[in-house]
Protein backbone atom coordinates (compact mmCIF):
# COMPACT_ATOMS: atom_id res chain seq x y z
CA UNK A 1 0.00 0.00 0.00
CA UNK A 2 1.70 3.26 -1.11
CA UNK A 3 1.61 6.11 1.93
CA UNK A 4 3.20 8.95 1.74
CA UNK A 5 5.97 10.13 4.60
CA UNK A 6 3.40 11.38 6.53
CA UNK A 7 1.02 8.74 6.60
CA UNK A 8 3.95 6.40 6.90
CA UNK A 9 4.79 8.38 10.37
CA UNK A 10 1.46 8.72 11.60
CA UNK A 11 0.07 4.84 11.88
CA UNK A 12 0.38 2.59 14.64
CA UNK A 13 3.73 0.97 15.34
CA UNK A 14 2.59 -2.10 13.50
CA UNK A 15 1.59 -0.63 10.27
CA UNK A 16 4.54 1.61 9.94
CA UNK A 17 7.89 2.80 11.24
CA UNK A 18 7.82 5.46 14.10
CA UNK A 19 8.91 8.69 13.57
CA UNK A 20 12.77 8.98 13.80
CA UNK A 21 14.80 11.59 15.96
CA UNK A 22 16.84 14.62 14.54
CA UNK A 23 20.90 12.94 15.75
CA UNK A 24 22.10 15.31 18.45
CA UNK A 25 25.10 16.01 16.58
CA UNK A 26 22.84 17.50 13.93
CA UNK A 27 20.89 19.58 16.38
CA UNK A 28 24.48 20.81 17.67
CA UNK A 29 25.56 21.45 14.12
CA UNK A 30 22.78 23.01 12.73
CA UNK A 31 22.33 25.24 16.39
CA UNK A 32 26.15 26.41 15.65
CA UNK A 33 25.34 27.37 12.21
CA UNK A 34 22.16 29.12 12.51
CA UNK A 35 23.62 31.28 15.12
CA UNK A 36 26.18 32.54 13.32
CA UNK A 37 24.60 32.71 10.32
CA UNK A 38 21.66 34.83 12.81
CA UNK A 39 24.35 36.99 14.04
CA UNK A 40 25.66 38.10 10.28
CA UNK A 41 22.18 38.42 9.45
CA UNK A 42 21.53 40.89 12.47
CA UNK A 43 24.52 43.11 11.63
CA UNK A 44 23.54 43.59 8.14
CA UNK A 45 20.02 44.81 9.07
CA UNK A 46 21.57 46.79 11.84
CA UNK A 47 24.16 48.30 8.95
CA UNK A 48 21.32 48.90 6.55
CA UNK A 49 17.93 49.06 8.23
CA UNK A 50 16.06 50.76 4.92
CA UNK A 51 17.81 47.85 2.89
CA UNK A 52 17.51 44.72 4.48
CA UNK A 53 14.00 45.57 6.45
CA UNK A 54 12.15 48.42 4.75
CA UNK A 55 9.16 46.76 4.76
CA UNK A 56 7.73 48.55 2.02
CA UNK A 57 5.02 45.81 0.80
CA UNK A 58 4.04 45.54 4.52
CA UNK A 59 3.17 49.19 4.51
CA UNK A 60 1.45 49.01 1.23
CA UNK A 61 -0.69 46.17 2.83
CA UNK A 62 -1.56 48.46 5.45
CA UNK A 63 -2.57 51.14 3.05
CA UNK A 64 -5.02 48.50 1.76
CA UNK A 65 -6.27 47.72 5.04
CA UNK A 66 -6.83 51.55 5.83
CA UNK A 67 -9.08 51.75 2.53
CA UNK A 68 -10.92 48.89 3.74
CA UNK A 69 -11.42 50.88 7.16
CA UNK A 70 -12.74 53.77 5.45
CA UNK A 71 -15.06 51.95 2.73
CA UNK A 72 -12.88 52.82 -0.63
CA UNK A 73 -12.08 50.10 -3.06
CA UNK A 74 -8.70 48.65 -2.84
CA UNK A 75 -8.74 47.86 -6.64
CA UNK A 76 -9.94 51.04 -8.62
CA UNK A 77 -6.37 52.85 -8.52
CA UNK A 78 -2.88 51.99 -6.91
CA UNK A 79 -2.40 52.30 -3.36
CA UNK A 80 1.22 53.91 -3.93
CA UNK A 81 1.30 56.76 -6.50
CA UNK A 82 -0.78 57.09 -9.93
CA UNK A 83 0.88 54.87 -12.32
CA UNK A 84 -0.94 51.87 -13.82
CA UNK A 85 0.57 48.16 -13.02
CA UNK A 86 2.51 49.86 -10.02
CA UNK A 87 1.59 49.21 -6.28
CA UNK A 88 -1.96 48.10 -7.49
CA UNK A 89 -3.07 45.40 -5.31
CA UNK A 90 -3.12 41.73 -6.71
CA UNK A 91 -4.85 39.95 -3.72
CA UNK A 92 -8.01 38.68 -2.86
CA UNK A 93 -10.81 41.05 -1.14
CA UNK A 94 -10.17 38.47 2.20
CA UNK A 95 -6.58 38.81 2.09
CA UNK A 96 -7.64 42.91 2.43
CA UNK A 97 -9.82 41.96 5.22
CA UNK A 98 -6.50 40.37 6.86
CA UNK A 99 -4.61 43.33 6.44
CA UNK A 100 -7.00 45.37 8.79
CA UNK A 101 -4.97 44.86 11.98
CA UNK A 102 -2.01 45.83 10.70
CA UNK A 103 -3.59 49.79 10.68
CA UNK A 104 -2.88 49.35 14.04
CA UNK A 105 0.56 49.42 13.78
CA UNK A 106 2.78 52.40 13.41
CA UNK A 107 6.71 53.29 14.08
CA UNK A 108 9.03 50.73 15.34
CA UNK A 109 6.33 48.52 16.65
CA UNK A 110 5.72 47.80 12.80
CA UNK A 111 9.26 47.48 12.09
CA UNK A 112 9.25 44.87 14.82
CA UNK A 113 5.91 42.80 14.36
CA UNK A 114 6.69 42.88 10.50
CA UNK A 115 10.49 41.34 11.20
CA UNK A 116 9.91 39.07 14.06
CA UNK A 117 6.21 37.55 12.39
CA UNK A 118 8.14 36.47 9.44
CA UNK A 119 10.64 35.27 11.31
CA UNK A 120 8.33 33.04 13.58
CA UNK A 121 6.35 32.08 10.33
CA UNK A 122 9.48 30.91 9.35
CA UNK A 123 10.67 28.65 12.42
CA UNK A 124 7.36 27.25 11.89
CA UNK A 125 7.66 26.53 8.87
CA UNK A 126 10.77 24.90 9.18
CA UNK A 127 8.72 22.88 11.84
CA UNK A 128 6.56 21.71 9.22
CA UNK A 129 8.87 20.52 6.71
CA UNK A 130 10.85 18.75 9.45
CA UNK A 131 7.14 16.81 10.17
CA UNK A 132 6.38 16.13 6.58
CA UNK A 133 10.37 14.60 6.39
CA UNK A 134 9.06 12.05 9.42
CA UNK A 135 10.99 13.58 12.55
CA UNK A 136 9.61 13.64 15.89
CA UNK A 137 8.00 16.43 16.83
CA UNK A 138 10.23 16.73 19.89
CA UNK A 139 12.68 19.33 21.85
CA UNK A 140 15.42 18.63 19.22
CA UNK A 141 13.33 19.72 16.36
CA UNK A 142 12.16 22.65 18.79
CA UNK A 143 15.83 23.71 19.11
CA UNK A 144 16.40 23.30 15.10
CA UNK A 145 13.41 25.33 14.24
CA UNK A 146 14.37 28.68 14.98
CA UNK A 147 18.55 28.06 14.07
CA UNK A 148 17.64 26.12 10.79
CA UNK A 149 15.58 29.09 9.98
CA UNK A 150 18.56 32.03 10.59
CA UNK A 151 20.44 29.81 8.27
CA UNK A 152 17.87 30.18 5.36
CA UNK A 153 18.09 34.35 5.84
CA UNK A 154 21.03 33.57 3.56
CA UNK A 155 17.85 32.83 1.26
CA UNK A 156 17.99 35.35 -1.30
CA UNK A 157 13.95 34.67 -1.81
CA UNK A 158 13.74 34.49 2.55
CA UNK A 159 15.62 37.66 2.42
CA UNK A 160 13.54 39.86 -0.08
CA UNK A 161 10.32 38.33 1.67
CA UNK A 162 11.59 39.25 4.94
CA UNK A 163 12.77 42.70 3.31
CA UNK A 164 9.60 43.77 1.86
CA UNK A 165 7.64 42.44 4.26
CA UNK A 166 5.62 39.53 2.20
CA UNK A 167 3.01 37.12 2.40
CA UNK A 168 5.14 34.58 1.01
CA UNK A 169 6.34 32.87 4.27
CA UNK A 170 2.82 32.63 5.78
CA UNK A 171 1.39 30.78 2.80
CA UNK A 172 4.35 28.90 2.76
CA UNK A 173 3.55 27.80 6.20
CA UNK A 174 -0.27 27.46 5.73
CA UNK A 175 0.96 25.15 2.78
CA UNK A 176 3.40 22.93 4.67
CA UNK A 177 1.39 22.72 8.00
CA UNK A 178 -1.39 21.46 5.93
CA UNK A 179 0.54 18.94 4.29
CA UNK A 180 1.91 17.69 7.65
CA UNK A 181 -1.50 16.88 8.87
CA UNK A 182 -2.15 12.97 7.80
CA UNK A 183 -4.18 12.09 5.30
CA UNK A 184 -7.33 10.94 7.24
CA UNK A 185 -7.33 13.77 9.33
CA UNK A 186 -11.10 15.61 8.42
CA UNK A 187 -8.90 19.01 8.64
CA UNK A 188 -6.22 18.50 5.47
CA UNK A 189 -6.98 20.50 3.18
CA UNK A 190 -8.13 23.65 5.12
CA UNK A 191 -4.69 25.68 5.44
CA UNK A 192 -4.32 25.20 1.42
CA UNK A 193 -7.83 26.74 0.78
CA UNK A 194 -7.20 29.74 3.24
CA UNK A 195 -3.56 30.56 1.52
CA UNK A 196 -5.29 29.70 -1.75
CA UNK A 197 -8.03 32.64 -0.51
CA UNK A 198 -5.36 34.64 -0.17
CA UNK A 199 -3.49 34.68 -2.91
CA UNK A 200 -4.35 32.15 -5.99
CA UNK A 201 -0.95 30.51 -6.66
CA UNK A 202 -1.46 27.88 -3.62
CA UNK A 203 -4.64 26.66 -5.35
CA UNK A 204 -2.23 24.21 -7.51
CA UNK A 205 -1.94 22.30 -4.44
CA UNK A 206 -5.54 21.40 -5.11
CA UNK A 207 -4.24 19.77 -8.47
CA UNK A 208 -1.88 17.80 -5.96
CA UNK A 209 -4.17 16.40 -3.95
CA UNK A 210 -6.52 15.52 -7.00
CA UNK A 211 -3.92 13.47 -8.71
CA UNK A 212 -2.63 11.80 -5.47
CA UNK A 213 -6.28 10.80 -4.72
CA UNK A 214 -6.39 12.69 -1.71
CA UNK A 215 -10.08 14.02 -3.13
CA UNK A 216 -11.14 14.84 0.68
CA UNK A 217 -8.30 17.01 1.13
CA UNK A 218 -9.06 18.40 -2.90
CA UNK A 219 -12.96 19.49 -1.48
CA UNK A 220 -11.78 20.83 1.39
CA UNK A 221 -9.46 22.85 -0.08
CA UNK A 222 -11.83 24.18 -2.77
CA UNK A 223 -14.73 24.72 0.33
CA UNK A 224 -12.19 26.48 2.62
CA UNK A 225 -11.46 28.97 -0.58
CA UNK A 226 -15.26 29.10 -1.25
CA UNK A 227 -15.78 30.20 2.49
CA UNK A 228 -12.94 32.89 2.01
CA UNK A 229 -14.97 34.31 -1.33
CA UNK A 230 -17.79 33.93 0.35
CA UNK A 231 -16.52 36.82 3.51
CA UNK A 232 -15.20 38.55 0.83
CA UNK A 233 -18.27 39.41 -0.65
CA UNK A 234 -20.39 39.76 2.62
CA UNK A 235 -17.73 42.24 3.92
CA UNK A 236 -16.76 44.38 0.35
CA UNK A 237 -19.08 43.43 -2.31
CA UNK A 238 -18.11 46.06 -4.67
CA UNK A 239 -14.29 45.11 -4.36
CA UNK A 240 -15.41 41.28 -4.80
CA UNK A 241 -16.99 41.72 -8.28
CA UNK A 242 -13.98 44.11 -9.40
CA UNK A 243 -11.79 40.99 -8.31
CA UNK A 244 -13.61 37.79 -9.02
CA UNK A 245 -14.47 39.61 -12.85
CA UNK A 246 -11.65 39.34 -14.36
CA UNK A 247 -9.26 42.13 -12.46
CA UNK A 248 -7.44 38.49 -10.71
CA UNK A 249 -6.70 37.12 -14.72
CA UNK A 250 -4.93 40.85 -15.46
CA UNK A 251 -1.49 40.27 -14.91
CA UNK A 252 -0.80 43.85 -15.87
CA UNK A 253 -1.54 45.03 -12.43
CA UNK A 254 1.56 43.91 -11.35
CA UNK A 255 3.74 45.26 -14.20
CA UNK A 256 5.23 44.22 -17.91
CA UNK A 257 6.46 40.70 -17.98
CA UNK A 258 9.73 41.58 -19.76
CA UNK A 259 10.77 43.08 -16.09
CA UNK A 260 14.03 41.71 -15.08
CA UNK A 261 12.76 40.75 -11.52
CA UNK A 262 10.13 38.57 -13.14
CA UNK A 263 11.43 35.46 -12.12
CA UNK A 264 8.85 33.54 -14.34
CA UNK A 265 8.54 31.32 -17.38
CA UNK A 266 6.53 34.23 -18.60
CA UNK A 267 8.82 36.97 -17.79
CA UNK A 268 11.95 34.72 -19.32
CA UNK A 269 10.29 34.55 -22.77
CA UNK A 270 9.17 38.26 -22.65
CA UNK A 271 12.74 38.69 -22.48
CA UNK A 272 14.61 36.88 -24.39
CA UNK A 273 11.71 36.55 -27.44
CA UNK A 274 10.07 39.98 -26.47
CA UNK A 275 6.51 40.66 -25.44
CA UNK A 276 5.09 40.00 -28.42
CA UNK A 277 1.80 38.07 -29.15
CA UNK A 278 2.85 35.28 -30.24
CA UNK A 279 4.82 34.87 -26.88
CA UNK A 280 2.14 34.78 -24.88
CA UNK A 281 0.73 31.69 -26.85
CA UNK A 282 4.26 29.94 -26.14
CA UNK A 283 3.53 31.27 -22.64
CA UNK A 284 0.16 29.04 -22.18
CA UNK A 285 1.18 26.46 -24.15
CA UNK A 286 4.20 25.83 -21.69
CA UNK A 287 2.93 26.54 -18.61
CA UNK A 288 0.25 23.86 -19.30
CA UNK A 289 2.66 21.50 -19.97
CA UNK A 290 5.08 21.91 -17.40
CA UNK A 291 2.59 22.17 -14.88
CA UNK A 292 0.96 18.60 -16.07
CA UNK A 293 4.76 16.72 -16.07
CA UNK A 294 4.57 18.43 -12.17
CA UNK A 295 1.92 16.81 -11.43
CA UNK A 296 2.94 13.35 -12.97
CA UNK A 297 5.90 13.90 -11.04
CA UNK A 298 4.95 14.71 -7.83
CA UNK A 299 2.64 11.88 -7.86
CA UNK A 300 5.66 9.73 -8.42
CA UNK A 301 7.29 11.08 -5.36
CA UNK A 302 4.48 10.94 -3.23
CA UNK A 303 3.83 7.17 -3.76
CA UNK A 304 7.11 6.53 -3.06
CA UNK A 305 7.31 8.07 0.05
CA UNK A 306 8.74 11.51 -0.99
CA UNK A 307 6.59 14.05 0.18
CA UNK A 308 8.37 17.07 1.06
CA UNK A 309 10.08 16.91 -2.42
CA UNK A 310 6.51 16.36 -3.99
CA UNK A 311 5.06 19.53 -2.33
CA UNK A 312 8.11 21.67 -3.22
CA UNK A 313 8.04 20.67 -6.76
CA UNK A 314 4.54 21.71 -7.03
CA UNK A 315 5.16 25.13 -5.12
CA UNK A 316 8.02 25.89 -7.27
CA UNK A 317 6.22 24.95 -10.59
CA UNK A 318 3.62 27.49 -9.29
CA UNK A 319 6.02 29.64 -9.53
CA UNK A 320 7.39 29.28 -13.25
CA UNK A 321 4.09 28.90 -14.11
CA UNK A 322 2.57 32.06 -12.52
CA UNK A 323 2.26 35.04 -15.04
CA UNK A 324 4.17 37.39 -12.78
CA UNK A 325 6.63 35.81 -10.10
CA UNK A 326 9.04 38.41 -8.03
CA UNK A 327 12.04 36.96 -6.73
CA UNK A 328 10.85 36.87 -2.74
CA UNK A 329 7.54 34.57 -3.94
CA UNK A 330 10.21 31.77 -4.84
CA UNK A 331 10.30 31.04 -1.15
CA UNK A 332 9.56 27.17 -1.88
CA UNK A 333 13.35 27.01 -2.25
CA UNK A 334 14.08 27.33 1.34
CA UNK A 335 11.83 23.28 2.02
CA UNK A 336 13.92 22.49 -1.00
CA UNK A 337 17.42 23.06 0.89
CA UNK A 338 15.70 21.41 4.02
CA UNK A 339 15.19 18.46 2.11
CA UNK A 340 18.55 18.00 -0.13
CA UNK A 341 20.31 19.23 3.55
CA UNK A 342 18.39 15.88 5.08
CA UNK A 343 19.48 14.11 2.01
CA UNK A 344 22.89 14.94 2.49
CA UNK A 345 23.40 14.31 6.15
CA UNK A 346 21.73 10.60 5.84
CA UNK A 347 23.86 9.81 3.02
CA UNK A 348 26.95 11.47 2.82
CA UNK A 349 27.27 10.90 -0.88
CA UNK A 350 28.80 12.95 -3.77
CA UNK A 351 25.70 13.89 -5.65
CA UNK A 352 23.58 14.57 -2.56
CA UNK A 353 26.66 16.91 -1.38
CA UNK A 354 26.76 18.57 -4.73
CA UNK A 355 23.24 18.99 -5.42
CA UNK A 356 23.09 20.93 -1.91
CA UNK A 357 25.94 23.26 -2.82
CA UNK A 358 25.06 23.86 -6.59
CA UNK A 359 21.36 24.33 -4.74
CA UNK A 360 22.58 27.14 -2.25
CA UNK A 361 24.87 29.06 -4.41
CA UNK A 362 21.92 29.51 -7.05
CA UNK A 363 19.17 30.86 -4.40
CA UNK A 364 22.01 32.13 -1.39
CA UNK A 365 22.07 35.59 -1.14
CA UNK A 366 24.36 38.44 0.87
CA UNK A 367 27.13 35.49 0.99
CA UNK A 368 29.55 36.55 -2.21
CA UNK A 369 30.50 39.72 0.16
CA UNK A 370 32.31 36.87 2.60
CA UNK A 371 34.24 35.69 -1.04
CA UNK A 372 35.25 39.49 -2.04
CA UNK A 373 32.86 39.12 -4.66
CA UNK A 374 29.90 42.71 -4.50
CA UNK A 375 27.22 40.55 -5.78
CA UNK A 376 24.40 40.64 -3.68
CA UNK A 377 22.60 36.90 -5.31
CA UNK A 378 23.29 35.83 -8.55
CA UNK A 379 20.83 37.69 -10.60
CA UNK A 380 23.32 40.64 -9.82
CA UNK A 381 26.18 39.25 -11.87
CA UNK A 382 26.99 41.22 -14.78
CA UNK A 383 23.97 40.59 -17.57
CA UNK A 384 26.40 39.59 -20.44
CA UNK A 385 24.76 36.80 -23.53
CA UNK A 386 24.90 34.16 -23.67
CA UNK A 387 25.20 33.94 -19.68
CA UNK A 388 22.31 35.97 -18.95
CA UNK A 389 19.65 33.72 -20.14
CA UNK A 390 21.24 31.02 -17.58
CA UNK A 391 21.84 33.23 -14.61
CA UNK A 392 19.19 35.92 -14.63
CA UNK A 393 16.75 33.16 -14.86
CA UNK A 394 18.21 30.60 -12.51
CA UNK A 395 15.33 29.55 -10.72
CA UNK A 396 13.80 28.08 -13.95
CA UNK A 397 16.12 26.18 -14.96
CA UNK A 398 17.03 25.03 -11.33
CA UNK A 399 13.04 23.94 -11.31
CA UNK A 400 14.33 21.95 -14.81
CA UNK A 401 16.87 20.41 -13.64
CA UNK A 402 14.50 18.50 -10.80
CA UNK A 403 11.85 17.74 -13.22
CA UNK A 404 14.75 15.40 -14.57
CA UNK A 405 15.95 14.23 -11.89
CA UNK A 406 12.59 13.23 -10.74
CA UNK A 407 12.13 11.76 -14.22
CA UNK A 408 15.15 9.71 -14.16
CA UNK A 409 16.51 9.14 -10.56
CA UNK A 410 12.91 8.21 -8.78
CA UNK A 411 11.22 4.98 -10.37
CA UNK A 412 7.72 4.74 -11.07
CA UNK A 413 6.01 3.20 -7.51
CA UNK A 414 4.60 -0.51 -8.60
CA UNK A 415 1.29 -0.63 -6.89
CA UNK A 416 -2.39 -1.77 -7.67
CA UNK A 417 -5.26 0.28 -8.16
CA UNK A 418 -6.93 -1.00 -5.35
CA UNK A 419 -4.19 -0.56 -2.90
CA UNK A 420 -3.57 2.80 -4.30
CA UNK A 421 -7.31 3.83 -4.04
CA UNK A 422 -7.60 2.59 -0.55
CA UNK A 423 -4.41 4.38 0.61
CA UNK A 424 -5.64 7.52 -0.30
CA UNK A 425 -9.08 7.67 0.54
CA UNK A 426 -9.13 6.14 3.72
CA UNK A 427 -7.47 6.31 6.93
CA UNK A 428 -4.11 4.09 6.76
CA UNK A 429 -5.20 1.13 9.26
CA UNK A 430 -8.63 0.92 7.66
CA UNK A 431 -6.77 -0.12 4.70
CA UNK A 432 -4.71 -2.08 5.87
CA UNK A 433 -7.53 -3.93 7.55
CA UNK A 434 -9.31 -4.09 4.82
CA UNK A 435 -6.47 -5.71 2.68
CA UNK A 436 -6.23 -8.43 5.45
CA UNK A 437 -9.40 -9.39 6.01
CA UNK A 438 -10.27 -13.11 5.04
CA UNK A 439 -12.34 -13.52 2.25
CA UNK A 440 -16.32 -14.94 3.17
Amino acid sequence: MPLSTVDQVTTTDQEAPRRRSIPLVVVWMVAMLGGLAGWYYLGQVLAAPRTMLHLIDLGTYQIAADRVTHGVSVYDTPLRGHTRGVWEFVYTPFAALLFVPLVALQGSVFTWVGGLANFAMLTGSVWAALSVLGYRRERRMMIVGPAAACLLLLCEPIRETMAFGQVNILLLLLVLADMALPDSSRWKGALTGIAAGIKLTPAFFILYFLVTRRFRAAATATGALTVTMVIGLAVLPKDSLTFWSGAFADPARVGVPENPQNESLRGMLARTLGAVGGMQLLWLAAALVIAAVCLILARRLSLTGRELPAVVLCGMTSTVVSPYSWIHHWVWLAPLLIYLADLTIRHRTVPTVAALLVTFLVCSGGVFDLLDLHYGSVFDLPNRSPYALFDHNAYIWLTLALFAVTAFGVPRPEVSSRDEYFGRLVPARLSVAFRNRKPS
